[in-house]
């Protein structure tokens, strides 16, 4: 998403699919690739995006480059378990050690798929352009297509406890991670695409 689409076309588009709540940000985002994936029977279905949202299918030849890949993965496969089998006492070891505060980092969702939380994970799990839209009333994930966009998700300002900075993922000026949390006890990870994330936690109560 280009940073003159952001400005010029964005605002316009998102204003039309939230039907007056006045935008107070809008943020480029994408899955956090450590945030576990939905059910199949949960996963949306986008009326704007290419594909409706679904990842595009790969051509001929990245799909036997994919074959051969997998097909020497399986070659090595009993390495990799002998492997695995020296080390399991050790990472057993380390993964009861951990802090509370490591276990807490690590969680990528916090809440299930019922949780408010649950439900951006889902509605973020598509292939496309997503923004994540703060207005006066209420929080919402859109879809941008070529000329609408469309709500995915929703919810009101008041059941957003707060967003939390991830510092112990990589950021920089052009992303980071930012927790999403809510007043039911969950949270999820979303990241945050541009030099626009540091307002957006302006815009919002941080934890």
């Amino acid at each position: 998403m280009t940073k003159a689409r952001t400005d010029a076309v964005l605002r316009e588009v998102a204003m039309t699919a939230l039907e007056g709540d006045r935008v107070v940000h809008l943020q480029p985002v994408v899955r956090h690739s450590r945030v576990p994936k939905p059910p199949k029977r949960r996963r949306p279905r986008s009326r704007i995006l290419p594909h409706g949202g679904r990842r595009p299918q790969p051509s001929a030849g990245v799909r036997m480059r994919a074959w051969l890949t997998g097909f020497l993965a399986w070659l090595t496969a009993p390495l990799d378990f002998l492997g695995d089998l020296l080390l399991m006492p050790f990472r057993g070891l380390l993964w009861l050690c951990r802090s509370k505060e490591k276990r807490r980092r690590e969680k990528r969702l916090g809440g299930g798929w019922d949780s408010a939380a649950g439900g951006l994970g889902i509605a973020v799990y598509v292939w496309g352009d997503r923004v994540l839209a703060v207005g006066e009333r209420r929080v919402s994930l859109l879809y941008v297509g070529e000329h609408e966009a469309e709500i995915a998700w929703s919810a009101p300002r008041e059941q957003l406890a707060g967003v939390e900075l991830a510092v112990w993922d990589t950021h920089n000026e052009q992303q980071a991670t930012l927790r999403w949390h809510f007043r039911d006890g969950s949270w999820c990870d979303v990241m945050a695409q541009g030099a626009g994330w540091k307002s957006l936690v302006d815009a919002l109560p941080v934890r």
